[in-house]
């Protein structure tokens, strides 16, 4: 059995404040289409598996590494 201890580090350094981010997401069609997208990926995870958040928010800081 693997031992996972976990940090939250973030993979990447965004210069844009969580504000400057809402109001992007609020503001282009394009930003809200796609985060839309993820919040339902994610809540469709969540109740589909009942993994707990923490859980989740692992399985996105894993696939943002692994997209492109």
């Amino acid at each position: 059995m693997e031992n996972n201890l976990y940090e939250n580090n973030t993979l990447f350094n965004m210069p844009f404040t969580d504000n400057q981010l809402f109001e992007a997401i609020e503001n282009n069609s394009e930003v809200k289409d796609c985060f839309d997208k993820i919040t339902d990926a994610c809540k469709d995870l969540k109740r589909k598996t009942g993994c707990p958040d923490e859980d989740v928010d692992r399985f996105l800081e894993f696939t943002i590494g692994k997209w492109d």
